[in-house]
């Protein structure tokens, strides 16, 4: 039934499914299910294309109804279509997401000590790391630190609400993320999307954009929720 089917573009695995990499810009759906079909029943078939575009990126997926398809483009050493060598795989299944274990807290009071964060936050589930960023400079404690737990439901919890009280401030609570994601924030402008507590002597009260913070100071100074 057509409700039974499970669409080969879909991030799901199943035995019959294949990555065909190789692909001619000119291979169309309809060319690559008439050259597997050979080897089984096609159930499904996608070729991936530019978002923007609309061209072939040169790869798809398809899913064969019988596993035993999948052994069979496999036993021909050599696959050409369009004029083009192309290479069949049998898919990989993908690794299960681990859920993130690390939060960023904004607007955190430097005068709020390690003890109180690790109470406030240890309430949640077993911490395994606090991070106190200091400035490099004064040696200041920042508005800002990073919690990491032992596993990721405290993370969850404590994203059921944005905002939370510790010690004399209003922090903001958010997923840490990694320094290469906000290096490509950067790089695709995305100033917007980062943000983080005030990290003077003086600091605590909500979070501020760190774009705005500068520029509001003269100082440049940025403060990033990153790992």
């Amino acid at each position: 039934a057509e409700g039974s089917k499970i669409n080969a573009s879909k991030d799901q695995q199943t035995d019959g499914k294949m990555f065909i990499g190789g692909l001619s810009w000119d291979t169309s759906k309809r060319d690559l299910t008439e050259y597997l079909s050979r080897f089984g029943e096609v159930v499904d078939c996608i070729i991936k294309t530019d978002p923007v575009s609309g061209r072939s990126r040169g790869f798809g997926f398809v899913l064969f109804k019988d596993a035993a398809s999948v052994d069979k483009v496999l036993e021909l050493k050599e696959h050409k279509l369009d004029g083009k060598l192309i290479d069949p795989q049998r898919a990989k299944p993908l690794k299960e997401k681990e859920p993130p274990k690390k939060v960023f807290v904004g607007g955190l009071s430097p005068d709020t000590s390690k003890e109180q964060i690790k109470d406030y936050f240890g309430a949640f589930g077993e911490i395994e790391n606090i991070e106190l960023p200091r400035d490099r400079k004064t040696n200041e404690r920042r508005g800002f630190c990073f919690v990491t737990y032992t596993e990721g439901e405290p993370v969850k919890k404590l994203l059921e609400s944005r905002y939370h009280h510790i010690g004399s401030g209003k922090c903001e609570i958010k997923v840490a993320q990694p320094k290469e994601v906000y290096r490509q924030q950067q790089q695709k402008g995305g100033k917007g999307a980062v943000s983080s507590g005030q990290g003077g002597t003086r600091g605590g009260g909500q979070g501020i954009t760190p774009y705005r913070e500068s520029r509001r100071q003269g100082r440049g100074k940025e403060k990033r929720e990153t790992v």
